[in-house]
C-alpha cells in the first residue's frame, strides 16, 4: 500500500497542477485585454494628436485673420487685456456693477 508522504505529495502535485494552468488562463485573458486596451489607447491618442493638430492650424491667429479678410465685409478689431472676461461669473459681476 501507498505510504501516506506519497499520497499528500501526489495530492499536492496535482493540486498544483490544475491551479497553475488557472492562473496560467487567467494571465493569458489579462493580457489579451491590456493588449486590446492598448490599441485602444494608441488610436485614441492619435486622435488626440491629430485633433489637436488641427485645432492648432484653424485657430492660430493668422489663419483666423485671413478668414475674416476672406469672408467678412465688418472691422474687427483687437481687444485689449482689461475686456478680456476670465470667467462666466467674472462677466456677470462686472455687469451687476454697472
Amino acid at each position: 500500500m501507498l505510504s501516506r508522504n506519497v499520497i499528500i505529495s501526489l495530492a499536492g502535485f496535482c493540486l498544483s497542477l490544475i491551479i497553475i494552468s488557472f492562473l496560467k488562463n487567467e494571465t493569458r485573458a489579462m493580457e489579451k485585454k491590456i493588449t486590446k486596451y492598448e490599441k485602444k489607447i494608441n488610436f485614441l491618442e492619435k486622435n488626440l494628436y491629430e485633433s489637436q493638430l488641427d485645432f492648432y492650424y484653424l485657430s492660430s491667429p493668422k489663419r483666423i485673420s485671413e478668414k475674416i479678410t476672406n469672408f467678412s465685409q465688418e472691422e474687427y478689431t483687437n481687444l485689449n487685456f482689461y475686456q478680456i472676461y476670465f470667467s462666466l461669473e467674472h462677466f456677470l459681476n462686472e455687469k451687476k456693477n454697472n
